[in-house]
């Protein structure tokens, strides 16, 4: 009876300090991507030529993504996602410049 305790409280334990060490590490940043911005930013521009507003490295569905946005040349706002692991163009999407879900919408 006593070796059944004692393997169950060490069990118990085993357990209980894996779920702390993967609690510590989601906590720490992650690893750091394997493109570079400037890499990115290249990539982008190859895509979409105009003048870069922004870039932001995001985690999206368990990977890190690039969200490049562009200012075309004829004035269009263009965003560009790249998979950071790999270079990867994953979208292109033109920003609608008067997003309206910044304005206080009340009933007529």
């Amino acid at each position: 009876m006593n070796k059944k305790m004692i393997a169950g409280g060490a069990l118990a334990a085993m357990i209980a300090a894996t779920g702390i060490a993967g609690v510590v590490m989601a906590q720490q940043p992650g690893t750091p991507p394997a493109l570079s911005e400037a890499q990115a930013i290249e990539i982008a521009l190859a895509r979409v030529p105009g003048e870069i507003q922004e870039t932001e490295l995001e985690r999206e569905d368990g990977k890190q993504v690039y969200e490049i946005e562009i200012l075309t040349a004829d004035g269009q706002e263009m965003e560009v996602e790249i998979d950071a692991s790999d270079g990867t163009v994953l979208e292109v999407e033109r920003e609608d410049r008067d997003d309206d879900d910044d304005k206080d919408k009340s009933p007529s």
